[in-house]
């Protein structure tokens, strides 16, 4: 069954776990899909603004952009006029946005369930996410393991390459890092 999966704007704004996810769900899309809501998004793009705070108004503007483009669906509109500079808002709503969008899943660092709540809505973390899909599409999980770790061995001008599963496990993904690693040695062969 496809699964509705809202991603939380912490997960949004981290580059490793969020671009796993967008990968996996291109190469299957049949297990599930991503949605989130406008104030997710946006939250996202000023986590990623005060990570970056050189970055001036185009690029955020344009973060924005792909995030909305490499989702299925986004709860509520995104104003043209943003203040990326204004505070995040409380983690509670992000509760009420995935209720809002229909979802199984809420995909989360910071959300947990509130105390004597039934939620309709599973939450995990990215590693535990990432590690329900190896375990439900393992092929998708190698093919995209496959064109990271080609993404990975290219020189960037001047950046140093971290290995697919050291970039994982700082990312707080180190369950599914090891999956990865399971599967770059099954593609070694």
């Amino acid at each position: 069954m496809l699964q509705r999966v809202f991603v939380d704007a912490d997960v949004l704004a981290s580059r490793t776990p969020y671009e796993w996810l967008a990968l996996l769900r291109a190469e299957d899309d049949t297990s599930f899909q991503l949605h989130s809501s406008s104030g997710a998004v946006v939250d996202a793009v000023r986590l990623w603004r005060r990570r970056a705070p050189a970055v001036r108004g185009g690029a955020s503007r344009r973060r924005l952009d792909l995030l909305v483009a490499s989702l299925d669906e986004v709860v509520g509109a995104v104003a043209a006029d943003v203040d990326f500079d204004a505070p995040d808002r409380p983690v509670i709503p992000v509760q009420a946005d995935a209720m809002a969008s229909g979802a199984q899943v809420l995909v989360s660092s910071n959300v947990s369930p509130p105390v004597g709540d039934e939620l309709p809505f599973e939450i995990y973390t990215p590693d535990e996410l990432l590690c329900l899909v190896d375990d439900s599409a393992a092929s998708a999980v190698r093919n995209v393991t496959l064109l990271q770790d080609h993404r990975a061995r290219r020189p960037d001008a001047g950046r140093a390459t971290e290995s697919l599963t050291a970039t994982l496990t700082a990312a707080g993904c180190p369950a599914f890092a090891e999956r990865v690693a399971a599967h770059l040695r099954a593609l070694a062969g």
